[in-house]
This record gives C-alpha cells, structure tokens and sequence, in this order.
C-alpha cells in the first residue's frame, strides 16, 4: 500500500487549522470523517435488531484492526470504558496472597499507581520505582522485582514526562518469571509501533494518539499468559449454561467484557485506524520524534527543567518540563493560539501527524513569553 506524506493535512480534522494544537496527549482533534461515521452509527442505531447486531459487527473489524497492530489474535483483544477499568481488570484476577508485592514507578500514571496501591487491603506491598533525573530506569524497575512480585505496570510512553521505556528488555526479563506484566499504551498506541508480544497484557485509551474517543482496550496475550479469569461476569461475557443461573465465561478476551461496549467509539476508532495506517505507524514514529526533539532542545535552549529524554528512541510524542504555574501558562499561550497541556506540575506539548515545523515555532518563539 502506497503510504501518504506527512504531516497529515489539518483539513482532515475538526478545530485545528489557525491553531498550533500541541494537546493531543490529552486530547485531540477529530476526524472530519468522523461525522461520517457517527451517521452510519445513528443510521444503523435506527434499524433496530439488525442495525445493534451490526454494531457488534463493527466491533469485531475493529478488534482484527487493533489485533493486527499488536501482533495478536483477533479474539485475544476486548473493549471496556477505559485502560483504568482494565488495568484493574488484571489487577483482579490474581489470587493475591498476604506479602505479594506489584511494582510501578513512582513517575508512572494515577490509574496504575492507585490500582497498585488499592491492594494494601489484600495484604499486598505495592513498591514504587524512584526514577533519577526524570528517569525511570528499566534495571531498577527489573532490581525492585523478586519472587513475591506478581504484578508489574510499567506505561510505554510515561504521561508525565514522555520517556520510551525500552519494553522488550523488561518483558524478555519477566517472561516465565510468574509477574504479570501489564503495558500501558495510553501514550504510544497510534503515535509509536507498540507491540503486544512483549507485555502479558496491553491496555490503552481509545482518546488519545489513536485519534478515537473515551473508550479502553485490553489485549491478552495468551502465549504469555494462558490464565486469565476476570473478578466478575455479565451477559456479554459469557455463555449460557445447562440452567438459567449456569454459565460459561467466554474463552478469549471478550470475557472482560460484561455489557455493550461503546460502539460509537468503534465507529469512530475504525476510521481513525484506517486513518493512520494510511500514513504508517513507522513514518508516523519518525515524524513525531523529530518535532518532539525540536521541543526538548527548544525547553532545554531555556534553561528549563526539562523532563523528557533527548535520545529519540527515549520519547514518542510528549515534551514536558516542570513548570509551577501551569494556569498561566496555558492563558498566555492560548492568547496565542498555541494548545498544550499543564497539569501535576508540569507543561507538554504534544505533537502527532498533523502537527508541522510551524507548530514547533509557534511555541518556541512564544515560550520567552508563557514562562515569565
């Protein structure tokens, strides 16, 4: 397939033409083809039982599409309202016992760190990677590991600063090690090649570098982890038994889904995966690095505590440095159409395939200005 140049036309989106919009790690822009496919959603909603049942049929394009993606199979992929339900999803499933422990980073996001952390109730010591220089490093992720930790989160692109973890080197560690390892995508999904073979399980938001809206993935890795069953059962999750109150949960990663799933956001996600494989993952990877570079030298040409790493396969999309007065910053920057995001201490700019040069220059002719 004969792959299109970049960057990706402002055009084919919603909002973002006369702006330097630098938020998608927070959120993005739609798709102006999105208004197609909310149509053919409303259109199919209206012709009842044939049109719900075509939506399942959406949902089971999309999940090939993802599964294709990730390097696993079709069925081994399942739908939930968003990575925080499916980060717990796993965290669930195990048969903790007292004096277990789970591993994250202490830089790492709210939903793996409380998900960790809510099992002090169950005996289970959740222990906190410190990072050095805004780095998380992946030996001392590995170190803090032992044979009492059975859950291992780790994002593959950090929310808070932009580091590329190297997730193959933790994985080949961990395989057969008896710790889940669980791989939040959030950040690298649509942005960066994220592969499922190197995780137990990967999980992602649908809203973010892969241009959908609030919906969560959670992809199994079967070969890696053959046992998987979900605290908790619904009518989507299972199969009927011998007797109305029997059933058999289903076999593959639809088991974690115990209602509809959001099929709007399939609709949407669809067309946004067809999207972005009309560029390539790879082309899209490279573009959006070389920009991100060009914002951490300009952070860095500031004299600002700059937290994402400068080697390129260190960082994807997301430029961050510390910066206390966030609120002013996002004011000043707005006035000049400029969109990033400013929350926990810390502003980012955020760049994807739409995002040019212009951008770039937008707001690093700016910054003088946003942090006085």
């Amino acid at each position: 397939m004969t792959t299109r140049a970049l960057p990706a036309p402002k055009g084919d989106f919603i909002g973002p033409e006369g702006t330097a919009h630098l938020a998608t790690g927070g959120e993005p822009p739609l798709l102006v083809a999105h208004r197609a496919a909310f149509e053919r959603f409303a259109a199919d909603k209206a012709r009842g039982f044939d049109g719900y049942w075509h939506h399942w049929e959406v949902a089971e394009g999309l999940r090939a599409q993802i599964a294709r993606w990730l390097g696993l199979e079709a069925e081994n992929i399942g739908f939930l309202g968003n990575a925080s339900e499916a980060i717990m999803r796993v965290a669930n499933a195990i048969s903790w016992q007292a004096g277990d422990n789970a591993v994250v980073s202490e830089l790492d996001y709210a939903s793996g760190r409380y998900a960790l952390a809510s099992l002090k109730a169950r005996g289970v010591s959740p222990r906190l990677v410190p990072a050095s220089d805004w780095t998380l490093s992946e030996d001392a992720l590995l170190e803090a590991c032992d044979g009492r930790t059975r859950l291992a989160y780790v994002s593959q692109v950090n929310a808070l600063t932009g580091q590329h973890v190297n997730l193959a080197k933790i994985g080949d560690a961990l395989a057969g090690s008896g710790t889940v390892l669980v791989n939040d995508a959030s950040h690298g999904f649509g942005a960066v090649p994220v592969s499922g073979a190197h995780a137990d399980f990967t999980v992602f938001c649908g809203y973010k570098f892969s241009l959908g809206i609030h919906e969560g993935v959670l992809a199994w890795n079967r070969s890696r982890c053959p046992d998987f069953t979900p605290d908790g059962v619904g009518w989507a999750a299972a199969e009927p038994g011998n007797s109305p109150g029997d059933f058999r949960i289903k076999p593959d990663a639809r088991r974690v889904e115990y209602g509809n799933i959001g099929h709007l956001g399939a609709y949407l996600m669809c067309d946004s995966l067809d999207y972005l494989e009309s560029f390539g993952i790879g082309a899209i990877a490279d573009h959006v690095r070389r920009l991100s570079g060009r914002l951490v030298e300009g952070f860095m040409a500031e004299g600002l505590d700059v937290m994402t790493p400068i080697d390129p396969p260190r960082r994807a999309g997301n430029a961050a440095f510390k910066w206390a007065d966030t609120d002013g910053f996002l004011q000043r920057a707005a006035q000049d159409g400029v969109l990033v995001w400013g929350d926990n201490g810390r502003i980012r700019a955020s760049v994807h395939l739409f995002n040019d040069d212009d951008d770039i220059d937008r707001l690093l002719d700016g910054l003088p200005r946003y942090i006085r």
